[in-house]
């Protein structure tokens, strides 16, 4: 129930964006995300896609070949496999820092560094993605 409940949820956000895009609003690419500007990066709440081609076994991240995606192997480094767990939770990639930063022995800008990568690579490889949608307004706003 709750996947179906997810679907739809993403499956709206989706027919959001094709008609935004139809209306002459381009959305940021999966790839393009790292340009947003930091203050935005910061609140960014990561949801897994969907169809969730891919395996988590120990710290190895794993997905075979589909129409969506690319085959790929990710070993994970243990604050990586800690945050990983994090994303699909409702937290932002700030908080999941946060939280991660109480039991690693890093200070909170090297670990929210990690989480921040960790992400943008997941999204480049369609694993996970923004639970909101943001515009290429958002990448201009800071360069005005």
């Amino acid at each position: 129930m709750n996947t179906r409940r997810n679907f739809f949820k993403q499956l709206v956000g989706q027919i959001v964006v094709i008609s935004d895009e139809l209306h002459g609003i381009e959305h940021v690419p999966l790839n393009r995300l790292k340009e947003l500007p930091d203050h935005v990066i910061k609140k960014i709440e990561p949801v897994f896609f969907p169809e969730e081609n891919w395996k988590l076994h120990d710290r190895i991240l794993f997905s075979t070949e589909s129409k969506l995606t690319k085959s790929f192997s990710i070993e994970l480094n243990e604050i990586e496999r800690q945050a990983f767990g994090y994303f699909n939770h409702r937290l932002q990639l700030e908080e999941i820092a946060f939280e991660l930063t109480k039991s690693a022995e890093l200070p909170f800008h090297d670990v929210y560094q990690i989480v921040t990568a960790l992400f943008f690579k997941l999204a480049s490889l369609r694993v996970c993605h923004p639970r909101e949608v943001y515009s290429i307004d958002e990448l201009t706003k800071e360069i005005i």
